[in-house]
């Protein structure tokens, strides 16, 4: 290296936007600057030696490069003559430095490297962009990268596993602003907060007698830290504050709505605004692994109730009080005392009458307040309601609706509380009452006929062979009564447990009592109140005006009454139906199965892949024939729920068919077919007959029949029916009729004819091809056209006449086409596949035309998506797919209706690599499980997905989640899953008790939840425990079959009288 190399000076690159300045000769303002900063360096390094100790060696390391490069930096130019570091300068490059005080921790570890202990920086051994899942694993010589597994290794890993987020980075504030002292930068450097070296150059320049914080100092360096911010913002306007997180929305949001109810304290949306981002804030400050605390959730609750009590007292308009209101009495509740609820309902009595939703509210409260429930009082709470709503009800169909949602809630608190066959008979009465008057409609002479046929006790709605009122009437009551029914005789339990035994009666007396009996059958001597009389329900009892039953209020009643017995509701026409559906006290959503599957890392991805979903859980899906009528490979509609009815399944099944042929409910003939394929499949064809034979033009049952005989097996039968439809002029036209095109070409794509599938499509809109079938020759391009076209006039038509449902016949058509006939696919294919990116292209172009004209949110456009979630399903299980492409595809149908559940377990099934993320775990969280969209039937989903992929703490969470949410807290129904799905893993038996008990104060009208005790919990429960939990149920007026005290004195005596034999 030559002289001139040597002497060289390392140059500082500059940024071509500051012209730099002419470099100055230092002042001897300056030296002495630099002189007085080393007299403190030399200081702080004399005291840094007195307590080497209480530094890492890490801060020892950097103090000394720190020093090095000021010494540089501060140190004035010297002449060349000037002693021996001139000579040292000129043999000696710049780019490097001699260490002329060597390394003083080998005298303490030595030079042999393999006793020197590793060391590592904060978060050293971590790999970046993994948030501290993947660390440097040490083993022998070598350095290998390796998983670290929840409860692998020590310290913050122990935590949260996979997901630490202990080691995450901060960014702090770039606060823009002159520096108090320019000595050491150039006017052309910008100077962006603080770097380490920099503040360390402050630090030392600083005198001993500064006011600033050591290390020493009680305050920690927290509190050091925020001293030092708060000085730098006092001195500095908040215009000058560059903040990193300005794009953070929340914080933004909040400055924004604090702002506007500021200025603007009248203004209510801005309040609700407000207090809703407050639940944004809330999540904000939780992940995926660890939730929101109880203590946390109380504290934000805390805060909304002091904002919406702001917000009411600047309420000026009616409407706007009564939103705040019920806000803040469902959010003081959560708080509140049950003394103090109490006193704040009954200071706003006369508002609650007023407001259905403040009534709701208030009749939540007091079906969930352990302290002050009694059920007879819940229940006149409930009738006087009822009455209330009747006596302004006049022709307003949203005074009917709501008498119908009270009626609803009344009959399920009857059936929750014991009185299980008072409810049924309720039912029975009432759609007796509406659908099969007897043409007067006047109040009195309508109850008085009724009554006489109640009291006569002829067969009623859903025995069998009943007629109904209005034959009972046109005959001048000439009906016989059934013959006297036996009691089912409840069988002998062998055990030496009193209570068990009295449960175990007393549970076979309550499923004997699901219908009411009559004056003669058996048992009703030693339990009368299981005959119902006509008393007993007729304060529940009114008539919907007939103008109306054929409207919106009669398809709730129907859908009232389904979603009572525990089956997906028909038609969702109203609000009130989506309410019930949804409705935690009314909902029959619950975990299905609780046996669960540890995945291992063992476990073949392909071969979990290639199980298909769970086809057969409680759904929450749009109606389609397809669902209706699903085989062994798709979703069906009624899921598991027949398993779960509230009432007999053939009770449900007798009152279908006697509305669909003795009341004439057309409507309802579709979704009776569906269960009668549903509860026996066999039986179909002849219920399936008795349709076609009463409604012969309903092209809709002849689809539906064939679909039935296509999921039986019966293809041939199946075909013959479609085709034979499609020969009657009255049933191919319009959309039902291009249904039996459509349906017929779907099956024969499932059974491997592309060709015919392809012909029997095309054929809607060309009866000449029908006979070409059994040529098998294919379809000329100019035909696809033709059919391309009318399909997508007939689909303009339809949504420009408001019939969307109709559209979406005509989408699925398009869409299947595509799939069938359109070239140029991107997306991996095989001979038995089609073009699948064309098929989801029409779907997204139709879907985008749906949300253009309003209908974004309807059933029909739900229902179109189905279907193209059933092509995606169909092409992955038939050859090559990308599992990606699978996913993004669904999670644009979530984007419209994130409750799907088949748009969630198919996203689910998607994720079945056992991936180290959960993708679907990951997706509700993010996307599901949020305030907006929250449901009882997706927080089962996601308990179901953790027991069918996770292990039992994970589920355990998943329950936790779900039951400490505002949608899902007081369901009946998952507390008893959770207390089976507890006690059944015996890691979480220990804690099964406490569970009963929180589930008892959330639910104490529920007799399930206590009879827990005596079934699932018994051998944990202490004799005086059981007998606490039986005066409870009486105290509170639940229905109990057995008075114990009785029982247990004769069951004993009987007992002694064996064992003296």
């Amino acid at each position: 290296m030559s002289d001139s190399e040597s002497g060289t000076k390392l140059v500082v690159p500059k940024f071509s936007s500051f012209k730099a300045r002419d470099p100055a000769r230092p002042t001897k303002a300056d030296g002495g600057k630099g002189k007085q900063r080393e007299r403190s360096q030399s200081r702080d390094r004399h005291r840094d030696k007195r307590h080497r100790s209480h530094h890492s060696q890490d801060s020892r390391r950097r103090e000394e490069r720190s020093s090095r490069h000021r010494e540089r930096q501060a140190a004035p130019p010297q002449d060349p003559a000037q002693g021996p570091k001139a000579l040292l300068e000129k043999t000696t490059s710049s780019a490097f430095v001699i260490d002329t005080k060597g390394d003083h921790l080998i005298l303490k570890y030595g030079l042999d490297r393999a006793k020197v202990p590793a060391y590592y920086r904060y978060g050293g051994g971590r790999v970046l962009g993994t948030a501290g899942r993947l660390v440097i694993h040490r083993e022998g010589p070598r350095d290998q990268f390796s998983l670290r597994f929840p409860g692998d290794g020590a310290g913050f890993f122990d935590k949260d596993g996979l997901r630490s987020k202990s080691f995450r980075l901060t960014r702090d504030p770039i606060r823009l602003r002159a520096r108090a002292s320019e000595s050491d930068e150039d006017d052309t450097f910008l100077a962006v907060g603080s770097s380490k070296k920099r503040k360390q150059d402050e630090r030392d320049s600083e005198s001993e007698d500064d006011e600033g914080l050591s290390y020493r100092s009680i305050e920690g360096k927290a509190k050091a830290k925020a001293a030092l911010e708060s000085d730098h913002d006092s001195s500095g306007s908040e215009d000058e504050v560059v903040d990193l997180e300005h794009d953070n929305p929340l914080r933004w949001k909040s400055i924004q709505l604090s702002r506007q109810v500021k200025d603007h304290p009248g203004d209510i949306d801005a309040w609700m605004e407000l207090v809703d981002h407050q639940d944004d804030l809330q999540r904000a400050g939780e992940t995926i692994d660890e939730r929101t605390t109880a203590n946390t959730a109380h504290s934000f609750s805390e805060i909304k109730v002091d904002m919406l009590e702001s917000a009411l007292s600047n309420a000026i308009v009616a409407e706007g009080r009564e939103v705040v209101l019920v806000r803040l009495m469902r959010e003081g509740m959560k708080i509140w005392p049950s003394k103090l609820a109490a006193k704040k309902w009954s200071e706003i009595e006369k508002e609650v009458e007023n407001n259905f939703e403040l009534w709701r509210a208030h009749l939540d409260f007091a079906m969930s307040n352990i302290s002050s429930f009694q059920y007879d009082d819940v229940k006149q709470m409930l009738l006087d309601r009822l009455r209330a709503v009747l006596s302004r009800a006049g022709a307003q169909e949203k005074h009917w609706e709501e008498a119908i949602y009270v009626f609803l809630r009344t009959a399920r608190l009857m059936h929750d509380s014991g009185y299980k066959e008072l409810a049924a008979a309720a039912w029975q009465a009432l759609l007796e009452f509406n659908f099969f008057r007897g043409g007067s409609e006047m109040p009195g002479t309508g109850m008085e006929a009724f009554r006489d046929f109640w009291e006569s006790e002829v067969p009623r709605l859903g025995e069998e062979d009943a007629k109904g009122w209005k034959y009972h009437m046109s005959t001048g009551g000439q009906v016989e009564a059934p013959e006297p029914r036996k009691d089912n005789q409840v069988a002998d339990i062998a055990t030496r447990d009193a209570y068990k035994a009295w449960a175990h009666y007393e549970l076979g007396q309550a499923q004997s009592a699901k219908l009411p009996a009559r004056t003669m059958d058996d048992g009703t001597e030693d339990d009368p109140f299981r005959v119902v009389m006509i008393s007993d329900i007729e304060p529940l009892l009114f008539m919907v005006p007939n103008v109306l039953l054929q409207g919106r209020p009669g398809e709730l009643l129907l859908d009232a009454f389904l979603i009572f017995c525990g089956l997906p509701p028909l038609f969702r026409s109203t609000p009130l139906a989506e309410l019930a559906f949804d409705d935690q006290f009314t909902s029959s959503s619950t975990v299905t199965s609780t046996a669960l599957r540890q995945a291992t890392l063992l476990d073949d991805p392909e071969e979990v892949r290639r199980k298909p979903p769970s086809f057969s859980r409680v759904l929450n899906a749009a109606l389609s024939p397809s669902l209706l009528f699903a085989g062994a490979d798709w979703f069906q509609y009624f899921g598991s729920s027949l398993t779960n009815l509230s009432v007999e399944t053939a009770f449900v099944g007798n009152v279908l068919k006697q509305l669909v042929h003795e009341a004439e409910v057309e409507s309802l003939a579709l979704y009776y077919l569906g269960f009668s394929f549903a509860s026996e499949r066999p039986l179909v064809k002849k219920s399936a007959k008795a349709l076609l034979k009463k409604y012969p033009n309903n092209a809709e049952l002849y689809n539906a029949y064939a679909l039935a005989e296509f999921a039986n097996g019966n293809a041939d039968v199946g075909k013959k029916v479609l085709v034979s439809a499609m020969e009657a002029p009255s049933l191919s036209v319009g959309a039902p009729g291009f249904q039996l095109h459509k349906s017929l070409s779907w099956e024969e794509l499932k059974a491997g004819n592309r060709t015919q599938a392809i012909t029997w499509l095309c054929s809607a809109f060309d009866n000449s091809l029908r006979q070409a079938q059994a040529d098998h020759g294919s379809i000329s391009p100019a035909v696809i056209l033709k059919a391309r076209q009318e399909i997508l006039a007939h689909i303009h038509q339809c949504m420009y006449e408001g019939r969307a449902n109709d559209a979406a016949v005509f989408v699925e058509g398009l869409t299947l086409l595509s799939y069938l006939t359109d070239g140029g696919n991107t997306e991996p294919t095989s001979d038995a596949q089609g073009n699948i990116s064309a098929a989801m292209n029409a779907i997204e172009g139709m879907s985008a035309e749906f949300k253009s004209r309003g209908d974004a949110n309807t059933r029909s456009h739900e229902r179109m998506l189905q279907f193209g979630a059933q092509l995606l399903y169909l092409n992955a299980t038939r050859g090559p797919f990308r599992r990606i492409y699978l996913r993004e595809q669904l999670s644009k149908f979530l984007d419209f209706f994130p409750r799907n559940s088949i748009f969630l377990s198919l996203a689910e099934w998607a994720d079945s690599s056992l991936r180290v993320i959960d993708e679907t775990r990951q997706l509700l969280y993010d996307k599901i499980l949020i305030k907006q969209h929250d449901c009882l039937s997706s927080r089962v989903f996601s308990i179901e997905h953790e027991i069918s992929r996770g292990n039992p703490n994970t589920a355990k969470a998943a329950f936790e989640h779900a039951l400490s949410s505002d949608v899902c807290k007081t369901n009946t129904r998952l507390w008893i899953a959770y207390l089976r799905f507890s006690y059944a893993h015996r890691e979480l038996r220990p804690k099964v008790k406490d569970l009963f008990y929180r589930g008892l104060r959330h639910c104490p009208w529920s007799k399930d939840i206590m009879m827990e005790a005596f079934c699932s919990l018994i051998r944990d429960m202490k004799s005086d425990e059981l007998r606490s939990v039986y005066n409870t149920m009486t105290g509170k007026g639940l229905r109990l079959h057995l008075d114990m005290d009785e029982f247990v004195e004769r069951w004993r005596r009987d007992r002694h009288g064996r064992d003296g034999k």
